[in-house]
């Protein structure tokens, strides 16, 4: 079969490889459509810790799929269930991660599809079902970031994880307010329930752009007392300056937000089934597998998420 490898940064290839066999416990998903994200992106420019583990590297985790005759979706990992972290409540520390969806096929390991394998609504289109991985880290963001009714919730990004923020924000009561938001967008970001903004004096500020700059931002626009959660992750190298005056005297909450549970698949799975949004605009291009390597060496400038077909 055919399948997209990252070989190093900006060297993504298109090669054929065995068709993958599924051992105990697993399911092969024959992929109907793959999905392109910023995640993505920033790992096929200067690799991952995570997703990039191994030379070359399966690439791609955001899909849905067909078992059997049924469309499936899955998530990118599954907590352990056995680590500290896990027994407290929190991030599992020792989760292990699906990647492969640019491909014909992929197999999602057990303790995966134990989890969070899922049936697909009837009626919820494949590549807006393929988003459920993305919306879901979203929502426990949102989550993390204890957003309460009534308050003003900046989001630094107006990409796709920025309007998805904006939902989650609206759903749970907050009003979100959009930064940096070119003219050609303003109109989609109304269509995400958020109106653009300078975010300043926000009760919240969602970092979603994943730059140093953005990090710094974050801290800088949130009032006196207020919440501030770094959700777009930077390299490990990275040491963005910290405002020490206002984080102690002003007394701000940081906070980081990493990643999805369990719960906020299946939560995230019924908001696209709900039709609440216009997800679907969040697709802006398609392209083959073989198309798959120029489009990340040289993205359109309006592309959002690509719909990747193998």
């Amino acid at each position: 079969m055919r399948a997209a490898r990252l070989y190093g940064r900006g060297d993504l290839r298109v090669e054929d490889v065995p068709r993958p066999r599924p051992g105990p416990g697993e399911v092969l998903v024959d992929i109907e459509v793959a999905l392109t994200d910023g995640t993505d992106l920033k790992t096929y420019r200067r690799g991952h810790p995570l997703l990039a583990r191994e030379t070359p590297a399966p690439f791609g985790h955001e899909f849905c799929g067909i078992v059997d005759g049924r469309r499936v979706v899955a998530a990118n990992s599954a907590p352990c269930g056995r680590c500290d972290s896990c027994r407290r409540g929190e991030q599992c520390r020792e989760l292990g991660f699906l990647t492969g969806a640019y491909a014909e096929a992929i197999v999602v390991p057990a303790a995966i599809a134990e989890v969070n394998l899922h049936d697909v609504p009837r009626g919820l289109a494949p590549h807006v079902a393929a988003m459920v991985e993305p919306l879901a880290c979203c929502l426990r963001g949102v989550e993390r970031a204890g957003v309460e009714a009534g308050q003003t919730v900046a989001i630094l990004g107006a990409g796709p994880i920025g309007l998805m923020l904006a939902t989650c924000v609206a759903d749970a009561g907050g009003r979100p307010v959009v930064v940096g938001v070119k003219p050609a967008r303003e109109e989609l970001v109304r269509a995400f329930a958020a109106e653009p903004g300078d975010g300043r004096e926000a009760d919240v500020v969602i970092e979603a752009a994943g730059t140093e700059q953005a990090w710094v931002d974050a801290l800088r626009l949130v009032r006196a007392g207020g919440t501030v959660v770094m959700f777009g992750g930077l390299p490990r190298e990275a040491r963005p300056p910290v405002d020490a005056y206002r984080l102690h005297y002003e007394e701000l909450t940081v906070r980081g937000s990493f990643h999805h549970t369990p719960k906020t698949v299946r939560a995230a799975l019924a908001f696209l089934a709900s039709g609440a949004y216009p997800w679907e605009r969040l697709v802006t291009h398609q392209v083959g597998l073989e198309g798959l390597p120029a489009l990340f060496a040289d993205p359109p400038p309006d592309l959002l998420k690509a719909a990747v077909i193998p």
